[in-house]
């Protein structure tokens, strides 16, 4: 069994913002607050783009809606990867590890 918190601060030690469970609830726990932390890069299931081409999309002086056509993605997505706010960890067409 482990101790887990209903309110989610480790510090936190109140008995009533606790409860015990499995590991099994622990996780489900997790998945119910939002807290799962996704796989980056072309780890995620979800990845539409391997890190190769987003090194050719930072590189690519063509618009991002040409781009974006180009790798079936919306320009909002090659927006992103050029700004950095996503695949930031993608370097050179470096596949993501886990920070």
């Amino acid at each position: 069994m482990k101790v887990l918190h209903r309110c989610d601060n480790p510090a936190c030690q109140n008995p009533a913002h606790l409860f015990l469970g499995t590991q099994v609830d622990n996780m489900a726990d997790m998945r119910r607050k939002g807290r799962e932390r996704k796989a980056p890069g072309e780890s995620n299931g979800s990845a539409k783009l391997t890190a190769l081409q987003v090194a050719a999309i930072r590189a690519d002086p063509r618009s991002q809606s040409a781009i974006a056509m180009a790798y079936g993605v919306v320009q909002t997505t090659i927006s992103k990867i050029k700004l950095g706010k996503i695949w930031s960890g993608a370097k050179r067409g470096i596949p993501l590890k886990e920070e």
